[in-house]
């Protein structure tokens, strides 16, 4: 038997989806996190968005009058360029994204690269422009022994009227079709090192920690395989899945963020 959703130190909270659709707070969002943060629990916002930098994000929750600092924020950029300073730190690296990624990257001291010839590293992330020039040049980097790499796997992510539209994972399985070549790494979830990190930032092992997400191939999973309990919001994609891997499974089912009050 589960214990009370409010008996943990420290909570992951995925964001679109769970506190917010498009630019819409979702609602108790609020009235929930004031009440976490009244019982001193630990709060950690998990996102597989990459197309905005941690502090843009900040900035986004409190134009929705959610106070967080970006250091309570864990997305894929963050954790991109964590492994790619570790792992690739002079490797030319092709970048298929949006938003802010370019820049962050290079801000980081990473090197982009359009050249096949010279590419080492394929990043992929989402796309709104992603087109044939972009997947003829990962085609050839990655033919040419280049790393694949990926911010996340989403097949989609709910719009602000909580319809599914198409996500990385799309453009993952293009360039998985064409160069018969799988993906290396995934950065962001459901991959366990975003859970990692986040419970290296805590300070606290799994089984005191609590995550709250809306998607059960990407929350949940993740999770679990990081032996996290989770809890299954059916405010955004959560909401067309009745029926789970044995992967996916939560721990919790909530029809809103607010319901772990209760």
């Amino acid at each position: 038997m589960p214990r009370h959703p409010l008996d943990y130190a420290a909570y992951f909270i995925d964001l679109d989806g769970t506190v917010y659709l498009g630019k819409q707070l979702l609602p108790t969002v609020r009235e929930t996190l004031q009440s976490l943060r009244e019982r001193r629990k630990h709060l950690l916002f998990l996102t597989n968005d990459a197309s905005q930098r941690r502090e843009r994000i900040a900035a986004k929750l409190l134009n929705l009058g959610i106070s967080v600092t970006a250091h309570e924020i864990v997305n894929p950029s963050y954790i991109a360029i964590c492994y790619l300073r570790q792992h690739y730190p002079n490797a030319p690296l092709f970048v298929i994204g949006e938003g802010d990624l370019h820049r962050e990257l290079m801000e980081a001291g990473l090197q982009l690269c359009n050249d096949p010839a010279q590419i080492r590293v394929v990043l992929t992330s989402t796309d709104h422009r992603f087109n044939y020039r972009k997947l003829k040049i990962a085609f050839d980097a990655i033919r040419r022994g280049a790393v694949f790499l990926a911010t996340n796997a989403d097949r989609t992510y709910p719009s602000h009227n909580g319809e599914e539209m198409p996500d990385t994972g799309a453009i993952i399985a293009a360039i998985e079709a064409c160069t018969a070549h799988p993906l290396d790494r995934l950065l962001g979830k459901p991959a366990t090192l975003m859970a990692e990190i986040a419970m290296e930032t805590v300070g606290l092992p799994a089984e005191q920690c609590l995550l709250i997400g809306d998607n059960p191939e990407t929350d949940i999973r993740m999770g679990n395989q990081a032996g996290i309990p989770t809890a299954l919001v059916r405010s955004g994609i959560g909401a067309n899945h009745r029926h789970f891997a044995e992967t996916d499974q939560p721990t919790y089912t909530f029809e809103r963020f607010g319901d772990i009050l209760v």
